[in-house]
């Protein structure tokens, strides 16, 4: 008789999650390396550890910072597990033990189970088939062709719409129009109408007597 032992996710990241288990040692931890990955932070890089002994699966702390427990009880050394024991990975993950006994398949099953095998005193009778193969050459010419006139687009902001601009960049625009409207312009205008002396006269006669009449 073969048994089929299975972890079931009770409480956690992913409730009524199954990892069955297929071989002699599982390594738990929140770390892609590890044989069972559990993203949470309650979990350490490598927490706990599975193996197998003698038909029987044992559980072991890798000196996991939040502790691992078994029946409510923390483990000090590998502890033997049995069908239906909850594990406690810190305080939020709990995974349940199950072992499924899995009886032998009869040996006249696993005959029917085994494909092209004739029993003995039989013929397999062939009978013609009315639709003909299709060869892959053939088959590959009814593949979907992609619809003309949809075209896909070519840059990013198609899809996401056109990006707002800093507001660094934003403001100093808005300086630049300032000073181009309120500084440049005027200045240009008084110097295309020879406006300075009239304008400031009294200024400039200051700095050099005489400049302006």
């Amino acid at each position: 008789m073969t048994f089929m032992y299975k972890l079931i996710m009770k409480s956690g990241p992913e409730t009524d999650k199954t990892y069955k288990l297929e071989k002699d040692e599982y390594v738990i931890g929140r770390e892609l390396i590890n044989d069972l990955i559990i993203s949470d932070p309650e979990i350490s890089r490598k927490h706990a550890r599975l193996f197998k002994k003698n038909d029987q699966y044992f559980l072991e702390d890798l000196h996991s910072t939040n502790g691992t427990f078994l029946s409510g009880k923390p483990i000090g050394k590998p502890a033997a597990l049995k069908n239906e024991d909850l594990i406690n990975l810190g305080k939020s993950i709990v995974l349940e033990f199950s072992v499924e006994e899995m009886g032998d398949i009869p040996s006249a099953a696993k005959e029917a189970e085994i494909p092209g095998k004739k029993q003995e005193g039989t013929k397999e009778i062939k009978k013609p088939s009315s639709k003909k193969e299709v060869k892959p050459e053939k088959a590959l010419k009814h593949e979907r062709k992609p619809v003309d006139g949809v075209k896909k687009s070519d840059s990013p902001l198609d899809a996401e719409g056109k990006r707002k601009l800093p507001t660094w960049l934003t403001v100093l625009i808005i300086v630049l129009l300032f000073l181009i409207v309120f500084c440049a312009i005027p200045l240009l205008i008084v110097e295309w109408t020879n406006q300075w002396c009239n304008l400031f006269g009294t200024f400039f006669n200051q700095i050099q007597p005489g400049v302006c009449p």
